[in-house]
This record gives structure tokens, sequence and C-alpha cells, in this order.
């Protein structure tokens, strides 16, 4: 049985996802992370037997992204199902591999091909692993900082810098969660954090100018966000693509230790 979750069911979803922490810091960052969740996201539980055996979330006004977490297969496409006779826009499925692959292929059922699935490797980093590379110069960005992400992750991407700057684009920037590093003025590298759970942060949306890339400014600012929270006794969690030799390079400098596979399937 399938179950739209409100406002009142917080605390349900966090106990499930919870059980598989490291697993399910999207959606326990929806909560920690951004405002209003139940407004910005949908929340779908499968129950089987009157248990709760699998949690869909579809980040439907910021990112497209759609979620699942089940160790039943049949959970998993139930929920997906329940995202299509909603009619969900799905634009990407980031999920650790063992229910990426399943919510893909059952997507694929409903006509929904992706136009690209990118293996990724999940890596964990601990205060005894951690070899700090942070400078002085990585700081918290600012409001008057927004549009200059934007642009840089549109440079990075090859997209339209000149474009005009979307509302969906700025929600996507969350002040007090992204870092910077600067170069004479000019965001040249950033890292955000998508969410922090009682254990773990996960950091996200790393990227250097490509003017500027081979020059530390990466390990410079991922390093400066690891400090901080792991300072606060958290553990830190990142996936990155396995064909980015660079990015994989510098997390093994900084320490990060491989645990899992993941996937990012793009529509």
């Amino acid at each position: 049985m399938i179950r739209k979750f409100e406002p009142s069911d917080e605390q349900t979803i966090l106990d499930f996802a919870y059980k598989r922490e490291k697993e399910n810091m999207f959606v326990i960052g929806s909560f920690t992370a951004y405002p209003e969740p139940f407004t910005q996201n949908v929340y779908l539980g499968c129950y089987k037997d009157d248990e709760l055996i699998g949690i869909g979330t579809h980040f439907e006004k910021r990112f497209g992204s759609l979620v699942i977490n089940s160790q039943s297969e049949d959970a998993i496409n139930e929920l997906v199902d329940a995202f299509m006779e909603r009619e969900a826009k799905v634009e990407w499925v980031p999920c650790f591999k063992r229910y990426g692959m399943p919510t893909v292929e059952r997507l694929r059922t409903h006509g929904i091909e992706p136009k690209q699935v990118r293996e990724e490797t999940v890596y964990l980093l601990t205060k005894e692993t951690f070899e700090d590379f942070s400078t002085d110069e990585t700081e918290k960005a600012t409001e008057d900082d927004i549009e200059e992400i934007i642009k840089l992750g549109r440079v990075v991407e090859s997209e339209d810098v000149d474009a005009p700057i979307t509302e969906r684009e700025c929600k996507q920037v969350i002040i007090g969660h992204e870092w910077v590093l600067r170069d004479d003025g000019e965001i040249v590298s950033k890292a955000n954090i998508h969410g922090v759970s009682k254990h773990y942060i996960q950091i996200g949306g790393v990227m250097t100018h490509p003017d500027h890339q081979g020059k530390g400014y990466a390990k410079q600012t991922v390093s400066a966000v690891c400090k901080q929270w792991l300072e606060q006794d958290k553990e830190v969690v990142l996936f990155a693509r396995n064909d980015n030799i660079a990015a994989n390079k510098v997390y093994a400098a900084l320490g990060f230790q491989p645990i899992d596979e993941y996937i990012i399937a793009e529509y």
C-alpha cells in the first residue's frame, strides 16, 4: 500500500531514514538543509502488513530528483508506479546503486529512458583518515554570492553563462551551506553540503572554474568544509564519478575511503 506523507509524518520519515543513515542523506537533508520540505517535496511511503518498508522522495520544486530507498524491489516498483500516477517529472535519479538501478529499470517500463547513467563511488571521511589542506582563503558564501555561484556552475557544465538566472536556480543555492574560495576577488571553487544528520554530513556541488583547475583549489575548499564538520564529530560522505580521475585523486589525498557504489541517472 502506498501512502502520501503529510507534515505530521515527519518523524516517521526520519525514523525510517535513520535505519540506513548514510543512504538517506538527501531525505534527512531535506529536513535539515531546506525550509518548508513538504511544500517543496513529495514523500510517499510503501507499507506491507502495516509496516513501512520503503520511502520515495520527489524533490519536485528544486531539483526534480527522485530518490527511493527500500530493501524490497517490489516496494521500489510500487513507489515508482505511484509517482508516475502522480505524473511526477523526473529529472534525476541519484541513489546508491542497489536502489538506483531498480528505479531506473522501473521508469523504463513507463517509457522513461535516461539520457545517461553515471557510475559513481561513495566515499567516507573520518577524523582518523583526514589530511588537512584547508586555508583561511575558503569562506562561507553570502547572499551576494548567489549569482556568481550559479554562473560558476554554468561555466563548469558548459551552459550559457549569460542566460537569465531563474528562481529555481537561486533556490538551489542554500546560504549557510555553501563554501567558496576566491582568486583575485573571483569565486573560482566551491562546495556545499546537501544535508546534516546525527552522525554525517554529505558534501556535493564541488566544482572549480576550468581556468583554475590543477591549482589545488578544490582540495582546499573541500578540506575546509570537512574540517569544520569533523570538529563537530560528524563523518563526511560524498560521491564522485568514477571517470573523474582528478576529483578521485583529491578525495584520496584528503583521506576519503571508498565504501559503496552509486549512480546518477539524468533525464
